[in-house]
């Protein structure tokens, strides 16, 4: 399959209210489903919110409940769904986790955010792996928020083979203006679709709201051939606003992606020794790695 239908959901989650909150997700599944997407993305923690102060009592295990319910409905549906909770691992350690289930029914894998703010440390550990999965339509990589801040994630997806990058996001408004910089930049950086579904609303506990705008991207030189418009500023496919919450898809052609990255991607002209030098005793990564 080389067309695809990708969904980004905006959704408000309010603390406290986690079976209303899920409630609310299953709406905004039926009406991406009614759009014809095969791929939904839901934000991060879309479960509980940001409620990181209480996560002890509000994470829930992966696998578990929440994550049969969530593979039920993608079941139901025949598409793949992206979701962010608060996961109670089983190591004794809280994370901010990413699952991908699938048509079939099942988990099909997570991703533990890495990138962590310092004032979620006290309560979030971090993950370690930037896992690729191979499913129906191509090949998908997940990510959070926080982890647009920084380029090496997008550019190791991208070695790592990904076409389509999910970033569930729960970013607070203040960094609204520089996350959203950062998104189309990511894009190009990564040759990746990249779909941002964001969280709305206010955290209570915190004092602030979250910044919306979710979007769906990719590298503008290749919607310039696709579309042949050859205007700037368009590689945003999708884009919701600040506040509301809403449903945004688009069809893109994985196959012509695959077609334009063969001819115009710049991996082959990497020069990986001269950018990563050996510090306090690291080795360099060689120049296939």
């Amino acid at each position: 399959m080389s067309k695809l239908t990708i969904a980004v959901v905006q959704m408000e989650s309010k603390l406290g209210r986690n079976a209303a909150n899920f409630r609310r997700a299953e709406r905004f599944i039926g009406e991406a489903v009614s759009k014809g997407a095969d791929l939904v993305c839901l934000p991060e923690a879309f479960l509980t919110s940001g409620n990181i102060l209480e996560v002890a009592d509000v994470s829930v295990p992966i696998p578990g409940p929440e994550t049969d319910r969530l593979c039920a409905l993608s079941a139901e549906a025949q598409i793949h769904v992206v979701a962010g909770l608060l996961e109670r691992g089983d190591d004794g350690k809280y994370y901010s986790t990413s699952v991908l289930v699938g048509p079939a029914g099942d988990l099909i894998g997570t991703y533990r955010r890495v990138h962590c703010h310092e004032l979620e440390s006290r309560y979030l550990a971090g993950g370690s792996e930037y896992p690729v999965f191979d499913v129906g339509f191509g090949r998908i990589g997940l990510l959070q928020g926080y982890d647009v801040n920084f380029p090496e994630v997008v550019r190791e997806y991208s070695r790592r083979g990904a076409e389509v990058l999910v970033c569930s996001a729960l970013v607070p408004e203040m960094f609204a203006y520089v996350a959203n910089m950062r998104l189309p930049v990511r894009a190009v950086d990564s040759e990746c679709i990249l779909a941002f579904a964001s969280g709305v609303g206010t955290n209570l506990y915190a004092g602030f709201g979250y910044m919306g705008r979710s979007q769906i991207l990719a590298d503008p030189l290749f919607l310039e051939s696709e579309r042949f418009d050859f205007e700037d500023g368009d590689e945003r496919m999708v884009l919701l606003g600040d506040t509301g919450e809403g449903v945004g898809v688009v069809d893109v052609d994985l196959g012509r992606m695959r077609k334009y990255r063969a001819k115009a991607t710049l991996r082959a002209d990497l020069q990986p020794a001269t950018y990563w030098q050996a510090v306090e005793g690291e080795s360099v990564p060689s120049a296939d790695t």
